[in-house]
């Protein structure tokens, strides 16, 4: 095929074919803008249910009971013990007096003049919790080092972690229990072959002793939850000081304020989509509307009088955005916990509830959402396929217009050449009639 139209008549026919086929592309260049406006909607779609995700997360959070339930802990005096509770912890108080901390069990060599220094050959046998380590030392194993590194790297090793300190008496070798507590005390068999190596203890194996509300209580280590339902201690000194276990509404109203700020952001984004790529979607109307709607109403728990959001600070404002009054929400926190869950958490008529099952018909699969963008992805099916017999056609038309060209092409360059024969005999012609006159 002639890709060069107009090489015989000089016509510049290329220019002409681009033009033609500019033409008939215009219905393609149109599917390509109608394409991208789809493609644009889809996005403005996976905006919004980010955006209604974090709303429904939040007010899964409100709803979630047993985790705006809790409680802190409050030590008198972390000197004594500090205190971290869990879901299962209730408000309660109690006198804690602390007389002994739990200590791990500590023994140390007599000294030599350094690490490198052989201790004799024998066996050295090393026992805690009743599990013990048989060390067997010879000429090839016996330095104080050696001695310790065999300990740390013995797979038997019962618990216990050997060092090397370096003193004015000269390098001891130093045995500490892993664990404290009596129970994980460090018991020895030295060999008579060992001569001069002893040891001596450097700390006692203690447990933990302290008092409860008077209540004598033992552990063997400073770090404990199986004392107070819920609550994990760890003894830090000897003294005396109380717990107390109070309900955390901070947690209560932290949630509370999440709620208020994704509210706020996805009407953010509604008001942006509504201007741009879904604007007059009646999805972004219906949303916003029963949002407010389910806001605004009241709540009713049992036989008590009709409550309201706004009781806990929670109000629009003018230009539809929700507000939080955090005064008026502590002063709610503070008179009544059990109220304020009650109305945004209340198993059937909570707020948090209701907001999470209304957007859940916009959530769940074959949902609001999907059916959006499922009815989306059809019509860009539906454009592409547009687009590829359009193509198709448009391929059919340039090889028309290059056949159709080309022999355009051809007839002028013979026509071109027979005027041009002719405009050279004329001259002839012009002689031979002279000669017959």
């Amino acid at each position: 095929m002639i890709t060069s139209a107009g090489v015989g008549s000089g016509l510049d026919i290329e220019n002409l074919i681009s033009g033609l086929l500019t033409l008939e592309r215009a219905p393609i260049d149109r599917l390509e803008s109608q394409k991208n406006d789809v493609q644009v909607e889809i996005s403005a779609i996976g905006q919004l249910k980010g955006a209604v995700s974090r709303l429904q997360v939040a007010a899964q959070a409100i709803n979630d009971r047993t985790t705006l339930t809790g409680v802190k802990a409050i030590s008198s005096d972390d000197a004594v013990f500090t205190a971290s509770p869990d879901s299962n912890a209730v408000s309660e108080s109690h006198a804690i007096v602390v007389s002994v901390l739990a200590q791990q069990h500590k023994l140390t060599s007599t000294a030599y003049a350094d690490e490198d220094t052989a201790i004799g050959t024998g066996s050295f046998d090393i026992t805690v919790a009743g599990n013990t380590l048989n060390l067997n030392l010879t000429a090839s194993n016996n330095t104080l080092a050696q001695v310790r590194d065999a300990i740390n790297q013995a797979s038997n090793n019962p618990g216990v972690t050997a060092s090397i300190i370096n003193v004015d008496a000269g390098s001891k070798l130093v045995l500490t229990a892993d664990d404290s507590g009596l129970a994980n005390a460090i018991s020895t068999t030295i060999d008579p072959g060992l001569t001069g190596f002893a040891l001596t203890q450097l700390d006692a194996a203690l447990d933990a002793s302290f008092t409860l509300d008077g209540f004598v209580v033992t552990r063997s280590s400073n770090s404990f939850s199986d004392v107070i339902q819920g609550v994990s201690l760890t003894l830090t000194g000897v003294g005396s000081a109380n717990l107390d276990l109070q309900p955390d509404s901070q947690v209560l109203g932290d949630a509370i304020e999440e709620f208020v700020d994704s509210f706020n952001s996805l009407r953010g984004n509604i008001k942006a989509l509504r201007l741009g790529a879904l604007a007059g979607d009646s999805t972004l109307l219906g949303l916003e509307k029963r949002l407010r709607d389910e806001i605004s109403s009241s709540i009713t728990i049992g036989a008590a009088s009709p409550a309201y959001l706004s009781e806990l600070g929670i109000s629009f404002q003018d230009d539809g955005d929700l507000s939080l009054d955090k005064s008026k929400l502590d002063t709610a926190l503070n008179a009544d916990v059990g109220k304020v869950l009650d109305l945004i958490s209340d198993t059937s008529v909570g707020i948090g509830g209701r907001i999470d099952s209304f957007l859940e018909l916009y959530m769940q699969s074959d949902g609001i959402f999907d059916i959006k963008e499922e009815t989306l992805d059809d019509r860009t099916d539906r454009i592409d396929n547009q687009i590829e017999r359009a193509e198709f056609r448009l391929v059919r038309v340039e090889a028309r217009l290059r056949t159709q060209f080309t022999a355009l092409d051809n007839l002028l360059a013979r026509l071109q050449t027979t005027s041009s024969f002719l405009t050279e005999q004329l001259p002839n012609i012009a002689r031979i009639g002279n000669q017959n006159n």
